[in-house]
């Protein structure tokens, strides 16, 4: 760990609670990230169908800092009035976090990786027939939070024919198939993305952290078909600022890439705190997967590196 990030650490240690700094949270909670990172935060839970004002009334006096934690796919209306909201705390001088990203849907992940220049994974309906391809819910998370909504919510929230998604996480399993045997009806649903299924020999994964000016690159290796962080998985971890992430550094060339690729992409989206989900092929090329604004955590330890995301996080952006 670099001389920057150990003080980075220690500021953040010596903290004596996070009274000032508001969660706004949806389903998002025990076992997330954010808390762990932010221990002593406090929790405004989100109502479904509120408006901006309805949240205004809830902030604890002192607030500094205000972070959306929206466990959705969709959350431009949480709450309705959103960007109301967002003026009223910055005119307050409250720095708010996660305003901008409201869309963290597969397709909307693939559009900002092509409007900031990177290699999409989405795949063509015409080519290889035999080429293996990745079928997933548009959805964050297989759609798990969207089941639990009622139509009505759904409709509210803006879901595209809400009446026709998967009902259930068992419904909304991933599967890997080749071209020629994607039923015409996933390439034309709404509910469904198809995307090339990358993979490498070595098993190499990526997952990049980031929490205002910090982040943190952990390379694993996982040989299971869809990569994820199980907790307790070996992982190596790179601490860097967002603003180095795209200048050569003394980082292996995967870590750097990743970095510079979740650095475009999360200033194109708007993102500020999240995580980023990246393959690679076995000629080394990198594809954004996945993009995360409620990141999951369990007890998985690692306590340098929440306390370098709360560094990051908690400073304000003009550097304070």
């Amino acid at each position: 760990m670099s001389l920057d990030v150990r003080e980075d650490v220690c500021r953040y240690c010596d903290m004596r609670s996070f009274d000032q700094v508001t969660v706004y949270e949806h389903r998002a909670w025990k076992g997330f990230l954010l808390p762990a990172v932010l221990p002593g935060a406090r929790r405004i839970t989100a109502g479904l169908g509120e408006g901006f004002q309805d949240v205004l009334s809830r902030i604890p006096a002192g607030c500094r800092l205000f972070v959306f934690h929206i466990n959705l796919t969709l959350s431009a209306r949480v709450p309705f009035d959103r960007e109301k909201l967002v003026g009223e705390l910055r005119a307050r001088g409250v720095t708010v976090r996660n305003a901008g990203i409201t869309d963290i849907s597969k397709r909307a992940v693939q559009r900002a990786c092509a409007r900031a220049g990177v290699a999409t994974a989405t795949a063509p309906r015409q080519g290889d027939p035999g080429e293996p391809l990745l079928v997933k819910t548009n959805c964050n998370y297989h759609g798990v939070r969207e089941c639990e909504l009622t139509l009505p919510q759904r409709r509210m929230l803006g879901y595209e024919a809400p009446h026709d998604m998967p009902s259930s996480r068992a419904e909304g399993e991933y599967r890997v198939m080749r071209r020629d045997e994607v039923p015409p009806a996933i390439w034309a649903s709404p509910h469904w993305v198809v995307e090339r299924y990358i993979t490498n020999a070595a098993h190499r994964f990526h997952r990049v952290y980031l929490a205002g000016e910090a982040m943190v690159v952990s390379r694993v290796h996982d040989s299971a078909v869809f990569k994820k962080m199980p907790v307790g998985i070996t992982r190596e971890s790179y601490y860097l600022k967002t603003s180095d992430a795209g200048r050569p550094a003394a980082l292996p060339a995967d870590v750097a890439g990743a970095a510079a690729i979740s650095a475009r992409v999360s200033d194109t989206a708007r993102v500020e705190y999240g995580a980023f989900d990246l393959v690679s092929d076995d000629n080394g090329d990198l594809y954004l997967i996945d993009v995360n604004t409620t990141p999951s955590w369990g007890d998985g330890g690692h306590p340098d590196l929440l306390a370098y995301l709360g560094a990051g996080l908690v400073r304000n952006p003009d550097g304070g």
